[in-house]
């Protein structure tokens, strides 16, 4: 029995949680950021497997209970995990990283990175922490009903990789592959993970769009004004990647993502959930990266740039406005 510490309390955490728990692991939640904390902790999670679309039913995997729910970065790290996985949205990666620098004599474990980005992870990667870090390249979606009950939308090959291939390294990634795919969650090794995660972030960056029209991936691949949009994306990160060297066959590139994107089945993504609910979304961070390293390599990027600035107001004045009404209403009801 291995001991299992998850930080993040979204979809992609908690369907980590309810897997590592069935093959009977400990597994512990920490809520990322303290202005998030749950006022009721997760304890129960609930999943239903909707892959199979065939079936006219989903299949209904089982409740869990897992063994802790945290909200302070020291009294969850005291556990001493064997393994320790980072699963929340690149907007967190920042207070994430401070706080795991603050608490490094703590850690004893891999800590495996599951982010949308190919470069949000690198203050992760820099920091010397003391322990293997290991990127995480997700193929999967998971929905969520409620705070603990899930929906696996989405199953295809993931990978983990590090940038330096040393021995503990080598046998960091070996136990956590055999940990992941005992669970059911079918991974790979890769040596080449920052490629892979260009061309996620590629994925994510084109499927933004999809933030604009609040529409699930398939259907705005069927709609000929936001699939010509997103294949425009394509094009500019696949020009991007070439220029900067994570693309060697480009047109092979723009195929592989475009089929991608029409093989997802519809429905709200994350980000799109972000925006029905006026939260802030991750889409800023994911868009800046290309944008920035497509001017270093003087590619220019006018599609980027218009779904960059739509979420940048929306996230500066749209969730701000949020927040603001949010604290009048409570303020009225004290």
């Amino acid at each position: 029995m291995l001991r299992i510490g998850i930080i993040g309390t979204g979809a992609v955490a908690c369907y980590l949680a309810h897997q590592c728990k069935k093959q009977g692991h400990q597994v512990f939640l920490l809520s990322s950021r303290e202005i998030r904390n749950q006022t009721l902790p997760i304890s129960q999670i609930q999943l239903n497997d909707d892959t199979k679309h065939r079936q006219a039913v989903s299949e209904d995997l089982g409740s869990i209970i897992i063994d802790g729910h945290f909200t302070d970065y020291a009294a969850f790290l005291s556990k001493d995990f064997d393994q320790l996985y980072v699963c929340s949205k690149t907007v967190s990666n920042q207070y994430i990283c401070r706080q795991l620098s603050r608490n490094k004599h703590r850690l004893h474990s891999p800590v495996v990175i599951f982010q949308n980005g190919f470069a949000t992870e690198q203050t992760f990667i820099d920091e010397e922490l003391g322990v293997t870090i290991i990127r995480g390249v997700l193929n999967f979606s998971v929905t969520q009903h409620g705070k603990q009950n899930l929906r696996l939308m989405f199953f295809k090959t993931s990978y983990l990789g590090v940038l330096e291939l040393t021995e503990q390294a080598e046998a960091d990634i070996l136990a956590v592959l055999d940990l992941l795919n005992r669970i059911g969650i079918p991974f790979e090794g890769c040596e080449d993970i920052t490629h892979k995660a260009f061309a996620k972030n590629t994925l994510n960056a084109a499927a933004a769009v999809c933030g604009l029209v609040r529409t699930g991936v398939q259907t705005a691949m069927r709609n000929n004004g936001s699939r010509s949009v997103i294949q425009s994306i394509i094009d500019e990160c696949t020009a991007i990647g070439e220029k900067a060297g994570y693309v060697k066959d480009g047109e092979g590139f723009r195929r592989q993502s475009v089929g991608y994107l029409m093989s997802i089945p519809d429905f709200n993504s994350s980000l799109v959930l972000d925006i029905l609910n006026g939260r802030e979304t991750e889409a800023d961070t994911l868009l800046a990266s290309f944008i920035k390293l497509g001017q270093r390599v003087n590619i220019a990027t006018p599609n980027l740039n218009f779904v960059y600035r739509y979420f940048d107001f929306y996230n500066t004045y749209i969730t701000q406005s949020q927040t603001v009404t949010n604290t009048i209403l409570v303020e009225g009801d004290a």
